[in-house]
Order: structure tokens, then sequence, then C-alpha cells
């Protein structure tokens, strides 16, 4: 197929061509249906109106020769002929010759009869017990019509000739967005990571409606991209650190181990130590992948996942937990999902807290929503900071990142579980110091 033909503005091109073609086609059948009833309604008349004369003028024993001779002097090519009642016959001068062509005629339309020497109407009536046969002479109207369909045919080839090439320059600039669409989305590079966007028309609708999704798209993409290369930078630099501790004290054991047996027990506590947090690390990361996938929900009691996570971290941190929650609270969701968002919301306040410091959980369900806090009274967050929290390996405090235990994935798992449910998390700031995370649940 012509590529030209398969474009939406060949397509449209085709489409107007037809239908011009289809709307001459037509109009020229009505103007050549037109015409020809025209010269017919014409001939008609003439007949009719010769038939009448004779009619008024009929009298018994009448010479018509006189009459007839004096009719057809004015129409020189008409004929009439009379068979009276008593078989009496008069015709006019030329009527003998004019009847047998029309007699040896070579095609016939109802009333019309086409002869070697012209086109030609006629016309036999019964009239006071005889006939009279009336043949007009229609050869003028044939060829002024036919004049008039020669001049139809040069005006619709001026037409086509004029039509034609505008046809085809509406279809392209009807089809420019479109068209430019196309260029620009072929022209983006995937691999790109700068942002890159195409332009938006004002009109048609449908183009401007696919060209914004198509910026929406792009835009996630380049989003996509940077927290792929930002998640890259980060791992390689979280992973490093412990590889680089591991193959450390490896050395080490090679180097001196057989001189200071001692020193391999130590070596091997840190590396088994080290490997546990990369364990960690990796499982984390498994764990926010697992995420972007849906598992059936179940009814699942918030108040009761709430409690049993607090009891653990209690055991482990050195703070004053508070809590504020409903005797009971049914919700659809997973048990793994509200225990890791709750686990890893409460055990980032006790992290960033100080000793004795206290954590208030609070569970509000509404009408339409479900609101959980979880608020601190440790550094606090600025505000700059506050959404990057939840990318992976994000840490407000680098330097003392390595002295806060953690895989730097947990606020990332939180905003995962909550996008997934359709909630919503804020932080604002606690007074007089420290941080509150709001997740917000629709009901």
């Amino acid at each position: 197929m012509n590529r030209n033909n398969a474009t939406a503005a060949g397509r449209l091109t085709h489409l107007f061509i037809g239908l011009f073609v289809i709307i001459l086609l037509v109009v020229n059948a009505i103007f050549i249906t037109t015409a020809t009833g025209l010269v017919y309604h014409y001939a008609d008349e003439q007949a009719a109106e010769v038939i009448e004369t004779i009619d008024d003028d009929w009298a018994p024993g009448k010479d018509w020769g006189p009459l007839l001779s004096a009719y057809v002097a004015r129409q020189d090519d008409d004929a009439i002929e009379i068979v009276t009642s008593q078989g009496e016959r008069f015709a006019s001068p030329k009527a003998p010759k004019i009847f047998l062509r029309i007699r040896q005629q070579q095609m016939a339309v109802r009333n019309l009869r086409v002869t070697d020497d012209g086109v030609y109407y006629l016309i036999r009536q019964k009239l006071h017990g005889g006939q009279v046969c009336v043949a007009i002479n229609v050869d003028d109207l044939v060829r002024l019509a036919g004049w008039l369909v020669g001049v139809t045919i040069v005006i619709n080839l001026l037409a086509t000739i004029i039509a034609l090439p505008l046809i085809r320059r509406l279809a392209r600039r009807w089809t420019a967005p479109l068209t430019q669409l196309d260029a620009e989305i072929d022209q983006l590079d995937p691999t790109g990571s700068d942002q890159q966007l195409i332009t938006v028309p004002a009109e048609p609708v449908e183009v401007k409606n696919v060209a914004e999704s198509v910026n929406e798209l792009l835009d996630r993409q380049t989003h996509a991209m940077q927290r792929e290369k930002e998640f890259i930078a980060n791992a390689s630099h979280e992973l490093k650190t412990p590889l680089s501790a591991i193959m450390g004290h490896v050395n080490l054991i090679k180097r001196h181990g057989d001189a200071h047996p001692e020193l391999v027990s130590k070596s091997l506590g840190y590396i088994d130590e080290e490997s546990q947090r990369m364990q960690g690390m990796i499982n984390d990361l498994l764990t926010l992948e697992g995420h972007r996938s849906r598992a059936p929900v179940e009814s699942l009691d918030l108040v009761a996942v709430i409690r049993t996570e607090i009891t653990s971290l209690r055991a482990v941190y050195q703070r004053q937990f508070v809590t504020d929650l409903p005797a009971n609270c049914q919700y659809p969701m997973t048990a793994s999902d509200f225990q890791r968002l709750i686990h890893n919301l409460v055990d980032n306040a006790a992290k960033y807290s100080p000793t004795a410091s206290t954590i208030t959980v609070s569970l509000q369900p509404t009408g339409f929503q479900l609101v959980l806090t979880v608020a601190d009274e440790g550094c606090g967050i600025a505000k700059a900071n506050r959404e990057k929290v939840f990318n992976r390996f994000f840490r407000e405090d680098q330097s003392h990142s390595s002295k806060i235990p953690g895989s730097g994935i947990g606020l990332a798992i939180v905003k995962a579980i909550v996008d997934k449910h359709g909630g919503d998390i804020t932080i604002t700031a606690n007074q007089p110091r420290g941080t509150i995370f709001t997740v917000t649940l629709p009901r």
C-alpha cells in the first residue's frame, strides 16, 4: 500500500474526492433529467396546443388543407396529419416524408422519436371519430440541451481542477497537528533521561487530548528513570559499605588469621553482622517490589495489629508509647500490608526519637475515610525533605545514617502500601518538636 494513501491526510483526501465526485454525478444527473424534462414538456405543450386548435375548428366536411399549410408555414419542420371519420386524410406539405422517417426511426423514448433528419415529438389522438397525428420537431431544444450539457461538463472539469488541489491542501491542513504529533513522537529518545515533551495543539480536541496524555506518560517515564538512576546509585552506595567491610575482614583473616586466631572470631562476627544487614536490605527491596501487585484482601481488625506491633516495639526501644484507638476497626487490607505499614512508621519514629520520649499512635475512623497518625518527639524533618523521605535509601542526616539501623527503604514501603490502597500520606511538624506522619485511607 502507498504510504501516502495510508496517512490520515491521504485517507481524508480520498474521502473528500469521493464525496466531490458523488455530488458532481448527482448534480449532473439532476440537470440532465431536468433538461430532458423541459424539452419533453415543451414539445408536449406544443402538440397539445395544435390538437386543441384543431378540436376548436372541427366541422364536418371541412377542408383542412389550407389550415394545416398555414400552421406549418410557421413551423416548417413540424408535421400534422388528420384522418376524419369518413376516411378523408389531410396532411401538411412535408408530413408524408416526416412520418415515413418516423416509421424508420433509429430510437424511441416514450413520445420522442430519433430519426436521421432530427428528433420529433410524436402524439396521436382520436378526435370526433377520426385521428390526429402531430410530430413536433425539437432539434433546437435538443441542441440547446446539448450545449448546456457541454457547458456543464466544462464546468465540472474546471471544478475538478480547482477542487483537487484545494482538497489536498485542506486535508493536509486539518491533519497537520496529527502529522506533527507523529513526527515529534518519532523523534523521542526512549533511552533519554532528560525531560521530553511534545507540542500540544489547541485543536482538534482529540489530538490535544492524545498529546497531553503522551506528555503525562513522558513525564512519568522521566521521573521513573530518574528514580531508577537514583536507586542504582543509592543501592550501590549502600551495598558498597557492607561489602567493603566483609572483604576487609576476609583479607584480615587471610593475612593474620593463622598468627592471631583471636581475630578470626571477631572478624566472623563483623562479617555475619554485615551479611545480615545486606540480607535485610535485599528483603526490603523484594518487599517493596511485591507491593506493586494487588493480593486478595480480607476484613482486618487494624486495632489488634497496632496493639501487637506496639507491644513488640516496646520491648526493643525505651520509649513511651501512647495510643488513641477505637475498640475495633475493620478494614479491607491484608494483614501483612498493615503490619508492615504500622511497624515501619512506629519503628521509624522510635529510631529518630530520644530515649524516654513519647510516641503517640492514633486511629480515627470517620464517615468516608480512616485517619492513622504516628507522632514522635524526635529531631524532625525539614520541610524541603518531607517528600524525599519516601524515596528509597534517602536519609535526611547522611552523616549519622550509619549509626541508625535500617535499610533506608522502610518509608518507601509505607508509601507503596498507601498508594496501593488509594490513600495518602503527609508529614507535618509536631509541637514543640518532632514529626507527625498522617495516613488517610478511603473507607
